[in-house]
């Protein structure tokens, strides 16, 4: 049985890793840039003490990275 995860753009395999920031990853639905994150979605919160790391899949080849993030309805 093939375990390769591959990519969904180009087909080339993923490799397993994680991701991490000491502030949060935020998701916006619009391309324009913005000075504070006030309404946007949290999909990772803030490091209080320790950095908290999210696995994640990478492809090398083309830059994309894919990970799965909790709802957390605390986070604003």
């Amino acid at each position: 049985m093939d375990d390769v995860v591959r990519c969904p753009e180009c087909s080339n395999e993923l490799k397993q890793g994680y991701i991490f920031s000491p502030r949060r990853i935020c998701w916006s639905d619009s391309p324009d840039s913005i000075f504070a994150d006030f309404g946007s979605e949290t999909l990772i919160g803030d490091a209080l003490l320790k950095v908290k790391k999210t696995p994640a899949l990478r492809c090398e080849e083309c830059n994309l990275v894919i990970f799965k993030h909790k709802k957390n309805n605390d986070i604003k």
